[in-house]
């Protein structure tokens, strides 16, 4: 039985600048925890499949500017991460080659949402449509990152951010100033 992926950035803070993305199985996040440098936060997404470790002792990456699809062997996706024009970290998705060219063509984020096995445009339902400003990508071109304007908020919670909490020693939650836009309809 496969375990569920999450997606890992190491965050220079207090800068907010990103250093690192990874991918790897719930089980390795505690041994992963412990290679850490002491006083590392971690800021989690509301869906609990994105952390940020954020220390200022992480060096941050160089990232080029792309106007280009990057090429994807058949079936696979791209980590997307979209961050506001202060650099604050938005949320992260994942890409195929569809909805970058969506993204680029239409200059509004495009992602591939893998639950749902089909290409969405940020805020299409919402109007929390996410205005493309410049798309980034490291020098190995392992993931994009979308400076976007956000507009109302990134998460379905109704926060600006996803990631509007710190988990804290002992697994308690401790929120963060980012704030709640809107408050999500019940269903």
């Amino acid at each position: 039985m496969s375990s569920r992926k999450i997606t890992v950035l190491k965050v220079k803070s207090p800068e907010r600048t990103i250093s690192s993305l990874a991918r790897f199985s719930e089980e390795e996040l505690d041994p992963y925890r412990k290679t850490l440098p002491s006083g590392t936060r971690e800021e989690v997404d509301c869906d609990e499949d994105t952390i940020l470790f954020l220390h200022p002792s992480f060096d941050p990456l160089e990232f080029q500017k792309t106007k280009e699809v990057l090429h994807l062997p058949d079936g696979e996706m791209i980590p997307v991460v979209a961050i506001d024009p202060n650099g604050e970290i938005l949320m992260q998705a994942f890409g195929n080659e569809e909805s970058q060219r969506l993204t680029l063509e239409t200059g509004f984020a495009h992602y591939f949402s893998r639950s749902r096995n089909q290409l969405w445009k940020k805020g299409d339902t919402s109007g929390h449509t996410q205005k493309i400003l410049q798309i980034l990508s490291p020098k190995d071109r392992s993931f994009l990152v979308y400076q976007v304007e956000q507009k109302v908020a990134a998460c379905h919670e109704g926060y600006y951010s996803c990631f509007f909490r710190e988990r804290m020693p002992g697994g308690e939650w401790n929120p963060l100033p980012v704030p709640r836009n809107f408050l999500p309809e019940k269903s």
